[in-house]
């Protein structure tokens, strides 16, 4: 028992150590003077997850999920190759959905959605490499189409 005790004693110090040695300069994570990969988690004071995201080589890639302060999912954003790049989300302080937007190349790119904090639908737009397409959609929060715009 006292060998398992002593064991996560020293992975917990390794980790804090570890943590400690992860910088950021201009974007790209490191360890030390080595490029970082990994899992990198920031909290916040209270010691619960403010932000996990996946980094490899130095770049975040993957999802990268941000917490509010009780814990609860605030959003998942999507990169690759350290852009932001597939399906963002985000939710509010009563885990409703209120977002989905996409992005390629760290362009906005795709259908977006927007909800209001109860849920009801507000937007539907689109875009392709940055720019407005489609025909855009602006809702009152009770499902009644009150605007739209070709682009």
């Amino acid at each position: 028992m006292k060998k398992v005790v002593l064991f996560i004693g020293v992975l917990l110090c390794t980790l804090i150590v570890n943590a400690q040695n992860l910088k950021q300069i201009d974007d790209i994570y490191y360890q030390g003077s080595e490029l970082y990969s990994g899992t990198y988690k920031t909290y916040h004071d209270n010691g619960k997850v403010d932000t996990e995201m996946k980094v490899k080589q130095g770049k975040k890639c993957g999802k990268t999920k941000i917490y509010f302060e009780d814990g609860q999912l605030h959003e998942i954003r999507a990169f690759k190759n350290n852009e932001m790049h597939g399906k963002w989300e985000m939710y509010n302080n009563k885990s409703i959905l209120i977002s989905i937007a996409r992005y390629k190349k760290g362009k906005k790119h795709g259908k977006w959605i927007i909800w209001n904090d109860q849920g009801n639908l507000l937007y539907k737009l689109q875009y392709r490499n940055g720019e407005k397409v489609g025909v855009w959609k602006n809702y009152d929060g009770e499902g009644n189409l009150v605007n739209k715009r070709k682009y």
